[in-house]
């Protein structure tokens, strides 16, 4: 990649020094000359040809080797992404889990003790609507004593069903936390996407300077050949600019993924 991109700033420089890059810089209607001085418009477009293609060679492999590194870094940044995503997911499932699960065995540990005490009340009723006062003694009696461990058993799931809800209000908090980290990543990837969109028009106009390239070759004309030319070249220059800003964003992206890893 060195070597490419010390190529490309020797053939940009050797573009720039000569006075040619001037002439094909220039409107292409400016570049139609007296016939006096066609024949040497018509050698200098010629030989600046020459140099333009060599720098449009050298451009376009940078582009894709740019593309490539963009690339990789960016399949290395989605599958970190996803990892650190289904960490969130399952954060302190098995302490969860295991609260919940807890919260399920006590409830059923004190389930018949419930039923028992509750069936006893409506004995109890019972026997004071039917006004058999010494029944309805008798099973409160019985009643009476289950009322502290019924009140144990009630506090014991109550605590631990206090203990679930205050783990979950924690998970949810540092998911939360998270998840705040990784928020940049969908800007970054927005303009990564409005970058991909030039990419695109400068693509599409690159296109369309090289096909006129090749006509003007086909009719022998070297001045608006190195005019399209030109033009090829000056749209590669603008997506390699643009490639370096996606690569730049993917580097964002990288920097906000260890963050939120961070937090995990």
């Amino acid at each position: 990649m060195s070597s490419l991109k010390k190529s490309f700033r020797n053939w940009s420089t050797r573009l720039l020094s000569s006075g040619l890059i001037l002439a094909l810089l220039t409107p292409l209607t400016s570049l139609l000359p007296a016939n006096h001085a066609y024949a040497d418009n018509w050698t200098a477009a010629v030989n600046g040809i020459e140099a333009v293609y060599d720098g449009v060679a050298s451009l376009e492999s940078i582009i894709q080797l740019e593309n490539q590194q963009t690339q990789t870094l960016r399949k290395q940044n989605n599958n970190r992404l996803q990892t650190v995503n289904t960490k969130i997911k399952d954060m302190d499932k098995a302490k969860l889990a295991s609260l919940k699960t807890t919260v399920t065995q006590t409830e059923q540990k004190y389930a018949s003790l419930f039923t028992d005490y509750a069936e006893l009340g409506k004995q109890a009723a019972t026997a004071r609507k039917q006004k058999n006062t010494k029944k309805a003694e008798v099973i409160s009696l019985k009643r009476n004593k289950m009322k502290a461990e019924v009140t144990a058993a009630r506090t014991e799931i109550k605590q631990k069903k206090a203990a679930l809800t205050q783990a979950r209000k924690e998970t949810a908090a540092r998911k939360k936390n998270v998840k705040e980290a990784l928020a940049p990543v969908q800007t970054v990837k927005k303009q990564i996407t409005a970058e991909n969109k030039t990419i695109s028009t400068y693509k599409k106009s690159r296109s369309s300077a090289r096909k006129s390239y090749h006509a003007a070759v086909k009719k022998g004309d070297a001045i608006s050949a190195a005019a399209y030319l030109t033009v090829v070249y000056n749209k590669l220059g603008a997506i390699h600019a643009s490639q370096q800003k996606i690569y730049g964003y993917e580097q964002q992206i990288t920097t906000i993924i260890k963050a939120a890893e961070s937090r995990l």
